[in-house]
């Protein structure tokens, strides 16, 4: 069986965690990769089955002042 792996989101402070999808850990890690580039703001994490943190970012600004 496959350990299912959780792709989280947080505001930018990181004290809430909500969990946005779940399944095995290529599915968690290509929606984790999609969330960081769609979003402009907030962190994100991948949590495994036993509730370890696998990868984590902060989303990137979609426009910088450069």
């Amino acid at each position: 069986m496959t350990a299912e792996y959780q792709v989280q989101k947080s505001g930018l402070a990181g004290s809430n965690w909500t969990t946005v999808a779940k399944g095995d850990q290529d599915k968690a890690r290509e929606i984790y990769d999609r969330q960081l580039r769609l979003y402009s703001v907030g962190r994100f994490r991948i949590i495994d089955g036993e509730g370890n943190v696998v990868a984590e970012g902060k989303a990137a600004p979609l426009f910088s002042k450069n």
